[in-house]
């Protein structure tokens, strides 16, 4: 997204929406023309939260229930066996100099591995920033497809993860076997 769009929050953008259900939960997808623009875990069921955050996130950008498109999008990410159509997603994303460059890093991470918050920040060339890459992973607009459920505590914890740390585990150990 160009700094003139960003400014614009979204206004002139028709954005696609819809939740569905994946083997860690249902989700809720947006798609501008561009790309996808948001991805995340519905909490609790509680489809209207998840669709304030999108709200909030786009304020000015005309949203519209599509889930048959959605629908399909959703099962090409989650898909159960391996995939036929490898065709990589394309991304509509605002943020920052610095989370674009750590959300990128988070695509350097093979699936089934984990890195930390500082192997991220050294990767990016900001060893002592470990701090700002986890809070630019925090708010991963698009939540798996852009891999931040893939970095853990430099201790191996697994924590603070938006969307709860049991997920967060399961997403892990399902790459983990897919990828063995």
């Amino acid at each position: 997204m160009t700094p003139g769009e960003f400014k614009k929050m979204g206004a002139g953008l028709e954005i696609s929406y819809g939740f569905d259900y994946t083997p860690f939960g249902q989700y809720l997808v947006a798609v501008t023309e561009r790309g996808v623009c948001h991805l995340g875990f519905v909490d609790k069921d509680n489809r209207s939260e998840a669709f304030t955050h999108l709200q909030q996130a786009w304020p000015e950008a005309t949203l519209i229930e599509d889930q048959t498109r959605i629908s399909e999008i959703v099962r090409r990410i989650f898909r159960l066996e391996h995939p036929v159509d490898s065709r990589p997603f394309h991304l509509h994303l605002k943020g920052t100099n610095f989370q674009i460059n750590v959300w990128r890093a988070l695509l350097t991470i093979p699936a089934g591995s984990i890195l930390s918050y500082q192997d991220i920040a050294s990767h990016i060339g900001h060893p002592k920033t470990f701090r700002a890459v986890a809070n630019a992973i925090a708010i991963n607009p698009v939540g798996y497809l852009i891999p931040c459920h893939r970095v853990i505590s430099k201790s191996g914890k697994i924590h603070q993860y938006r969307w709860g740390s049991a997920r967060k585990k399961a997403l892990i150990g399902w790459e983990a076997a897919r990828s063995a």
